[in-house]
């Protein structure tokens, strides 16, 4: 008898180490409900904004933000329609995000999940949502080409709120990159990706032979949150080497030494007078 429940503990404690260090990779398929410390984290960030908002209790939000936390949606994001209502009847809207994450156990997870929500916090992408509802669940879904998707549903949903931010046209920098460009402009990168997303929505190619900018994206987002932002471009003929052309852009385009923090995109193809260029351009933060 003691030799069975020797084995039964023995198995158990077995099952729940494999468990406990397994990783949370959802190549395909609907993601899950968000780690417990990043669902205490997201819960009390929320909370700053509407201290009423609760984390639903019957995980009906979190089960359905699954759905929408998924690699097949890794590079959207903003606000989804919810077709579905509560058991109660109530509207639902949500909201998609990725980021950067390559790993996949529970830690790197929370990491990964800690940087978006400082980003929706940072840029107030969701206050809105969280001010009109009384109850949220979010999903994520890792393992996704080096991304982890992630989902917030928000019920009631307050409907026909415009995309606080639009698809950008360029690409985002590698983590190779993040270090070249630190390293040449003298700034520490903007590890929430914040300025990275919103100098894509400025990179364009009509940038080559501009001679002035007016990153009416970023001064937008300067007014409405209350930041300091200050933009840079520069441009360089791609000869089958966009490492090479960035390297040169990065040396070439003006160095900002009093910024707190730099976010850069590139469009890698850009054609112009029958050439092929690169295009970059930066967004630097709290100038002084």
């Amino acid at each position: 008898m003691a030799s069975s429940a020797t084995a039964a503990v023995l198995f158990f404690v077995v099952v729940f180490v494999l468990f406990a260090s397994a990783p949370l990779s959802l190549a395909s398929g609907a993601g899950r409900a968000f780690p417990m410390a990043a669902e205490i984290y997201v819960i009390q960030t929320f909370h700053r904004i509407n201290p009423r908002l609760e984390w639903d209790p019957s995980n009906f939000l979190v089960d359905l933000a699954g759905q929408y936390a998924t690699c097949r949606l890794i590079s959207s994001r903003g606000e989804v329609k919810v077709d579905r209502r509560t058991p109660e009847g109530a509207s639902i809207v949500g909201y998609i995000d990725f980021t950067d994450g390559a790993n996949s156990d529970v830690n790197s997870v929370n990491e990964y999940l800690k940087r978006v929500i400082d980003r929706w916090q940072y840029t107030g992408s969701l206050d809105t949502y969280i001010r009109s509802a009384e109850r949220f669940g979010c999903s994520v879904g890792p393992g996704c080409s080096g991304r982890i998707a992630a989902s917030c549903l928000f019920s009631p949903g307050e409907e026909g709120i415009p995309n606080p931010i639009e698809e950008p046209k360029a690409m985002a920098f590698t983590p190779q990159q993040y270090q070249l460009a630190e390293s040449l402009t003298g700034n520490r990168w903007d590890r929430s990706h914040f300025l990275e997303n919103l100098s894509g929505l400025e990179t364009d190619c009509a940038m080559i032979g501009s001679r002035d900018w007016p990153f009416t994206k970023a001064r937008d987002f300067e007014k409405e949150h209350g930041l300091r932002l200050l933009g840079n471009y520069g441009y360089e003929r791609n000869h089958g080497s966009t490492p090479d052309a960035l390297q040169k852009i990065l040396r070439s385009i003006k160095r900002i030494d009093y910024s707190k923090r730099v976010g850069c995109s590139l469009i890698p193809d850009c054609v112009y007078d029958g050439h092929m260029y690169v295009v970059v351009s930066c967004i630097y933060e709290d100038i002084q």
